[in-house]
C-alpha cells in the first residue's frame, strides 16, 4: 500500500523517497494481489544484503534470511545446488570406484558426475538425504542435482537408459525420482529440486518427474540481448525446444537465468530489452518458480546493478508492470538531473543489439562486437555531461559508478597506454573502492585484476 497507493519507493537499501504528504485520504480497499511466480529471487548483492529491502520488493527466495515479520520464505534449500560431491563424497572413490562415472573405458574420480544406475549410490544418497532432512528440519526444497560439470557417467546401463530415453537427463531424472518417493513417505511437504543443466537439459521420452519434484532449467547457453521467444541465435532456439517439451510434463517447473556477464562483472551487458519478454516467456510456459542469478559478490555495484536488481523484482511480482515507467522513476530518481544522460547511455547500448543484431552472451570477452569504439566514445562523451549536470557529490558518485563499465572497457582492450592507462587505472580503482566493489568477475577480485593491470 506505501508503494502503490502513498508513492513511496525503495529504490537501494540506502536510498528510499517517502512523499511529502500534509493530509492522506484512501479509501476503503479490498484489494488481493496474486503474483504470477510462487518463487521469486533476485540473486544480486543490492537485494541479499538487506533482508527488509528484499521483503520490501515481496521477494521470497531462499538466500534472504526472510523470518516471520518478512511473510517468511517460500524456498528453505538445503543444499542449494550442484550437491551430488555431498550426496556421494569423492573420499569414496579408492575403494569404491564403480560408484564414479565410466568415461571412455575408466572410471573417473576428481569433480565428476556419479554412476546413477549403481543402486549402491542410490542407497548411499537416499540415507544422505534423510540425514539432512533431521539436521535441517526448516529446509523444504532438498537438491538432489549435478555438480557443475560435464563428466558423466557412460557405463552400459545408464548409456542404454540415456540413449532409449534420448537424453543423459533420464538416467538423471529415474534416479531423483527414487529419492524424491522415499522423502515423500515421511516428509511429504519436502520437495527434491533437480536441475535441467547443460547436458540434462532436454527431457527424457518417457520418465516423469514426479509431483515432488522440482526441475530447474537452466538458460546458461542463450543470448539475453534479445527475447527468448523470437531470438533467431540457435541457442534461444534450442532453450525454446526445451521449456515447450519440459512444460507438459513437469508439475513444478523453475527457471534458473542468468543477468550479467559472470566473467566481466564491470562489462556491459545490453540485456534491458529481453528482461521483461524473458520473465512474460517463463510464465506463459508454466514456470512456477525464478531464481535470477547476478553479481552476488560481498561488494556487489556490478554494471547497472541498482537499477537492473530493482526492475527484476517488480517484474518477478508482475511481468506486465510497465517497465519503461519503472525505468525512469528509478532514473529520475537516482541520478537527478543526469538520468536522461544515463538514459541515453542506456539507449546506446540497445541500439547495438537490438539494430545492429548483435548477441550477447554471459561469457562475451571485452572485445564483443557491440562494444565498439563508437560504444564507448559516445559513453563517454554522455557521462562527462551527466557529471556535469549532477547536482551534488551524492548524484554525481552515483553517475561515476555507472561510468566504470565503460573505463573497464578501455583498459581491459589497452584502448589505452602508458601514462594515460595508469592514471585511468588510478582513477578506476579509486571509485571502485569507495563503492565497496570486491570483484571484478564470478572468480577474480578486484584486487587481482588491479594487479594484474599494472596498478602498484
Amino acid at each position: 500500500m506505501l508503494e502503490e497507493k502513498l508513492g513511496v519507493r525503495w529504490f537501494t537499501p540506502e536510498f528510499e523517497v517517502v512523499p511529502k504528504l500534509q493530509r492522506v485520504n484512501l479509501p476503503k480497499l479490498d484489494e488481493i494481489q496474486v503474483p504470477a511466480l510462487e518463487y521469486r529471487e533476485v540473486y544480486w548483492t543490492e537485494m541479499i544484503r538487506d533482508t527488509d529491502f528484499a521483503a520490501r520488493h515481496r521477494l521470497n527466495g531462499n538466500h534472504y534470511r526472510l523470518i516471520e515479520k518478512h511473510g517468511g520464505r517460500a524456498a528453505v534449500y538445503f543444499p542449494f545446488v550442484h550437491s551430488l560431491d555431498m550426496l556421494v563424497p569423492r573420499e569414496l572413490y579408492p575403494e569404491h570406484p564403480e560408484y564414479f562415472p565410466l568415461i571412455d573405458g575408466k572410471r573417473k574420480d576428481g569433480y565428476v558426475q556419479r554412476c546413477l544406475s549403481n543402486p549402491d549410490v542410490l542407497k548411499i544418497a537416499i540415507g544422505r538425504v534423510r540425514q539432512w532432512l533431521k539436521e535441517h528440519p526448516e529446509a523444504t526444497i532438498i537438491s538432489v542435482s549435478q555438480n557443475d560439470t560435464f563428466n558423466y557417467c557412460q557405463c552400459d546401463r545408464c548409456k542404454a537408459l540415456d540413449d532409449a530415453e534420448g537424453s543423459p537427463s533420464a538416467s538423471l531424472l529415474r534416479f531423483v525420482n527414487a529419492i524424491a518417493e522415499d522423502v515423500e513417505r515421511d516428509s511429504p511437504n519436502v520437495r527434491i529440486d533437480t536441475l535441467a543443466y547443460q547436458y540434462t537439459r532436454k527431457p527424457p521420452k518417457t520418465i516423469r518427474p514426479r509431483r515432488n519434484v522440482i526441475v530447474r532449467l537452466c538458460s546458461i547457453e542463450c543470448c539475453f540481448a534479445h527475447p527468448l521467444e523470437t531470438c533467431a541465435s540457435p541457442e534461444d532456439q534450442r532453450f525454446r525446444d526445451d521449456i515447450i517439451a519440459w512444460q507438459p510434463v513437469a508439475p513444478l517447473l523453475y527457471v534458473w537465468d542468468y543477468t550479467p556477464n559472470f566473467s566481466h562483472y564491470q562489462q556491459p551487458f545490453p540485456n534491458f530489452d529481453a528482461l521483461q519478454p524473458n520473465v512474460q516467456f517463463f510464465v506463459k510456459h508454466g514456470v512456477k518458480g525464478l531464481f535470477e542469478q547476478g553479481n552476488y559478490s560481498g561488494g556487489g555495484n556490478g554494471e547497472m546493478e541498482p537499477l537492473r536488481a530493482y526492475l527484476l523484482a517488480k517484474l518477478l511480482w508482475n511481468p506486465n508492470t510497465d517497465l519503461e515507467k519503472q525505468i525512469t522513476e528509478f532514473l529520475n530518481a537516482y541520478y537527478g538531473k543526469a538520468a536522461n544522460n544515463v538514459r541515453a547511455y542506456l539507449e546506446l547500448l540497445r541500439r547495438q543489439v537490438r539494430e545492429k543484431g548483435y548477441h550477447a552472451h554471459i561469457y562475451d570477452p571485452p572485445t564483443a562486437p557491440y562494444l565498439s569504439d563508437e560504444v564507448i566514445n559516445g559513453a563517454e562523451k554522455l557521462f562527462d555531461q551527466a557529471e556535469q549536470v549532477a547536482e551534488d557529490d551524492r548524484f554525481r558518485f552515483r553517475v561515476q559508478v555507472a561510468r566504470l563499465p565503460i573505463w573497464y572497457l578501455k583498459l581491459a582492450t589497452n584502448r589505452v597506454t602508458g601514462d594515460a592507462k595508469a592514471e585511468l587505472l588510478r582513477r578506476f580503482l579509486a571509485i571502485a573502492h569507495k563503492a565497496g566493489i570486491t570483484n571484478i568477475s564470478e572468480s577474480r577480485s578486484l584486487d587481482d585484476w588491479a594487479r594484474r593491470m599494472g596498478a602498484e
